[in-house]
């Protein structure tokens, strides 16, 4: 066996080891709101923790510690030339701070920065076959909403050519959890045909999220994408590229604000029960049910929403709303057109109720 193909074999072997030990190691629990802002107050002040100094003038260094951390740079820097990275959140940062019809909403109550640390692991960076390539630039997850940030290259010109008209569509976006047969399908934006610099003749832009009570407890799951597609003139959909095109991404466990106040919110002379809140930056989950047994009343617990700040400051809550309901239950979930800084928030009114808003 040359050198070459037993140096091969040893990266591979040890790229499955890392694997193994990173999916069978518990994960850590999240930090704190709390503890994330002492430690970014710590880091703005490095002096104040920095290592002590010897005498003349140079930090002393521990050996061992180093040697450590080169062997475990070093695996990691093969495990990423294997696909595995953690999404940064630093460009979903800047596409909300660039969105300026969102900004105006939250004020200073909307905290992008916390979006760095909801990285998400992506598991899968590169996947080209069929004459599609997908690389994935980006991943955050706050608990209740996943957000994915592909560029999608269209490796045949003809087929880039008929894409300009109304951008890249699949028939099918489904996410599936690991040794689970259970899928769930989701929307995503594409921003294709918008300028950019990052752009080139033949790439798109590709905004997939999906958010649902499913996602909470996090774990490794898998994105499938199947025959892209395209609407021709007389509206109908032509079946442009069959195939099925598949990346993986780990969600890691994040903190949310989550509450059960059973608190009676009477609306249109029928009583319902909130039976659970559930709060996190880009979205709010508010779950009911009333005992009655009658049918349901023409009212959505998505309007009339607010959120008291500490400060005293009232903000309407705003975004995009989806309901599940029957006669029984209404389960709704607004995603917020800004990331909101939960550090701020004291409580929610809901029907013209007050719900205080404790750490959980």
């Amino acid at each position: 066996m040359d050198g070459p193909v037993f140096d091969a074999m040893l990266k591979n072997a040890l790229e499955e080891a890392l694997r193994q030990d990173i999916e069978e190691t518990p994960a850590p629990p999240p930090l704190s709101r709390r503890q994330r802002k002492r430690m970014r107050r710590l880091l703005a002040e490095p002096r104040s923790v920095r290592a002590p100094e010897m005498k003349t003038g140079r930090r002393l260094r521990n050996p061992t510690r180093c040697l450590a951390a080169a062997v475990i740079a070093a695996l990691l820097t093969g495990a990423a030339a294997a696909g595995f990275a953690l999404g940064n959140g630093e460009r979903f940062r800047r596409m909300f701070e660039e969105d300026i019809w969102a900004a105006g909403y939250y004020g200073n109550a909307a905290n992008t920065e916390q979006l760095l640390d909801m990285g998400a692991g992506m598991d899968t960076t590169l996947v080209e076959s069929g004459g599609l390539r997908f690389e994935m630039l980006d991943a955050i997850f706050d608990g209740q909403i996943a957000m994915l940030d592909l560029r999608m290259t269209v490796l045949d010109r003809a087929l880039a050519e008929r894409l300009l008209e109304n951008g890249p569509l699949f028939q099918d976006m489904e996410l599936l959890w690991e040794d689970s047969e259970d899928m769930m399908s989701w929307g995503y934006s594409a921003r294709s045909w918008e300028v950019s610099e990052e752009l080139e003749e033949g790439e798109y832009s590709l905004i997939f999220s999906v958010s649902g009570e499913d996602l909470s407890t996090g774990g490794r799951c898998s994105i499938r994408l199947r025959d892209l597609v395209y609407y021709n003139e007389h509206k109908q959909e032509e079946v442009l590229l069959p195939g099925e095109w598949t990346l993986s991404i780990t969600l890691r466990p994040t903190e949310m604000i989550r509450l059960e106040p059973k608190a009676v919110c009477r609306v249109n002379g029928v009583d319902w029960i909130l039976d659970n809140v559930v709060l996190s930056p880009l979205a709010l989950g508010l779950a009911f049910h009333r005992e009655d047994g009658g049918r349901h009343s023409d009212w959505s617990p998505a309007r009339d929403l607010s959120i008291r700040l500490k400060s005293g400051k009232t903000l309407d809550v705003h975004g995009s709303r989806s309901e599940a309901r029957s006669d029984s239950r209404v389960d709704a979930r607004i995603e917020f057109p800004m990331p909101l800084d939960l550090e701020q928030a004291e409580s929610l009114r809901v029907c013209g109720v007050d719900i205080p808003l404790l750490e959980s």
